[in-house]
This record gives structure tokens, sequence and C-alpha cells, in this order.
């Protein structure tokens, strides 16, 4: 990827969109494009915390682990998501991971010195990191809340119209998710067991509502599944 395409690429983020055209070129030629391959990690709890990334392509999951070393899962992103941004709040030291999900991922990778600089040089990007900032906040409190509010298997279920809302291919009535994710992702994700998941799925099989494998799952019909 050239510094053009890379310009290209980070004026899709609102974050940034205050930037002028010399700041952009200068952020995105100070920027370094990575490729992870599925269940690689791009951080872990413990690692140091200097670097902010933009999800060019693919999918990751956000996410910390319990005392018991239970994985809890904060967040799902998909291509054009930022990630990392705690090192904005302070951050030296990663208290959550970052792993890949899909096949692959490709990601820039921006130092949070250089960030930081166009913060202090440019004021009205400290108003565009507080929005993002309070915007992924109340992303993680919407999961919480439905952790909290909602039965096991009502949290399935609104986990599969998320996603079929997000990365659904629409083929008449019906929606077609490839890659879809490992039961026991889901299970992590709502905070369910394997099990619980199995029986939902299976569940909504024998309705006729989904039709799934383990590469992709096939919602008959998605207003009935709400």
């Amino acid at each position: 990827m050239d510094n053009a395409a890379k310009v290209a690429f980070l004026k899709r983020f609102p974050l940034l969109q205050v930037l002028s055209e010399e700041e952009m070129s200068r952020l995105a030629a100070s920027a370094q494009l990575v490729s992870r391959r599925k269940f690689r990690f791009i951080y872990q709890p413990g690692d140091t915390a200097d670097h902010l990334y933009f999800l060019h392509s693919g999918r990751i999951k956000i996410g910390a682990y319990s005392n018991d070393r239970r994985e809890v899962i904060k967040d799902l992103l998909r291509a054009d998501a930022v990630f990392g941004e705690s090192v904005l709040m302070g951050e030296r030291t990663r208290t959550e991971f970052a792993q890949v999900l899909s096949e692959s991922a490709e990601y820039l990778v921006v130092r949070c010195s250089d960030f930081m600089y166009l913060m202090h040089t440019n004021p009205r990007m400290m108003l565009c990191c507080l929005q993002h900032l309070s915007s992924r906040l109340k992303r993680v409190e919407d999961r919480l809340a439905q952790v909290l509010l909602r039965d096991a298997r009502e949290r399935v279920i609104q986990f599969l119209l998320e996603v079929a809302g997000k990365e659904g291919m629409q083929v008449g009535y019906e929606t077609l998710v490839r890659d879809f994710f490992p039961q026991q992702e889901i299970a992590n994700i709502t905070g369910t067991s394997r099990q619980t998941v199995t029986a939902v799925l299976n569940e909504l099989r024998k309705s006729n509502l989904i039709h799934f494998d383990r590469h992709s799952i096939l919602f008959r019909d998605v207003s009935k599944l709400a």
C-alpha cells in the first residue's frame, strides 16, 4: 500500500477528518501496514501500549481475561474500525487483547507519539478523540446491558441479528453470512455456554429460521427471527 492509498484509507475515519492534507500525508507516511493470520494476537495483556491501529480488512475481537482465565469479549470489530485507542487515555500496559478472527486481517499501525503530536498541534483532534472514546464506551456499556438484562437465549439471538445486519449478504428474503463464528466464540461474546449456543442454533434450525454449517449461516427471514 503506497502513501496515497494509506491517505485514502485513513480519510474514511471520522476521528481523522479534521486533519489537513499535509497532516494526513505525514500520518500515513509514518503508518506501517501489517497483516496477521487467523487466531494470531495483535497484542495481549501485559504488552507495552504504544501504538494505535486502523483495521483495513478482516475481523478482530477485543477482550480480557477473568480471574479464572475465561475470555470476556468486549467488542467485535470489522474493517474501518480503530482499536488500541486506550493509549489515548494514558494506558501504558495493555489490559486487553486483540485477536484476529477472520482468515487474515490487515491494519495500519500508528505510533502513539506520532498521533499525540497531531493532537497537540491540531486542537480539533482532541474533540474528535473524546467523541470517539465516548462512542467506544457506549458500545461496551450496551454489550454489558445485554448481558445483565437479557436471558441467554435472547443474547444469542440478538447477536445473530447484529451479525446478519452488519455482515449479511441479501439474497431475496434470505441473508447469508460467510466466515461465521465458531460456537465457542459466540458463547464467549454473549456470556453464555457453548451448550446454550448449540441448543439455540438447533432450535432455530428445526424451526426453519436458519441453516448453518461450520463456515456460514443462512437466515431464512431475519424479520421472523427478531
